[in-house]
């Protein structure tokens, strides 16, 4: 999986200009969970750090934001250094449990963990079948409405979850 597509992303997201990233990137001041990669951390820290415009998304206790770093590190650990095969063998189950009785990974509100997990899950959700997605509905359900809002999506592609659709998107 690439992180430069989840830093792109997410940076284009949370509007940290590359001048912005790269001075909260390059500083000495971050300090990482014990992880095998500070690549995300920093990405994080620039979040943190930045004078966001989307804060609502961030935390509003330092449960939440223990939450959302614990998610993000699973994104790492679990996700973005693996293969599609072992994501889509144990992680969509995990998730699928977890979103079988919640609709969001913290809270009951969209956080910065829906959106590194949503960043982190498109590749896998491209080359899912239909009737996988249709096995991991409660995942798939949560992939879904994060993919509708625009402001999240940015521009990537959408991933079909229907068999049918509605219109074609060409006039006859």
């Amino acid at each position: 999986m690439a992180l430069n597509f989840i830093e792109q992303n997410v940076t284009k997201y949370f509007n940290i200009s590359n001048q912005q990233y790269s001075t909260i990137t390059n500083s000495n001041d971050i300090k990482p969970l014990k992880t095998e990669n500070l690549y995300l951390w920093k990405l994080f820290q620039a979040i943190s750090s930045a004078n966001v415009k989307r804060s609502d998304i961030l935390w509003s206790s330092k449960e939440e934001e223990f939450l959302i770093k614990q998610w993000i590190e699973y994104t790492n650990s679990h996700i973005l250094h693996a293969s599609v095969s072992q994501v889509t063998s144990h992680v969509l189950n995990e998730l699928n449990q977890v979103f079988s009785k919640q609709s969001f990974l913290v809270a009951d509100r969209f956080t910065l963990a829906d959106v590194f997990m949503y960043y982190s899950l498109i590749s896998v959700f491209k080359e899912l079948t239909l009737q996988s997605k249709e096995k991991h509905q409660h995942v798939s359900r949560w992939f879904n409405h994060v993919q509708s809002l625009p402001e999240v999506r940015l521009g990537n592609p959408v991933v079909l979850f229907s068999k049918t659709p509605l219109y074609s998107g060409s006039s006859h």
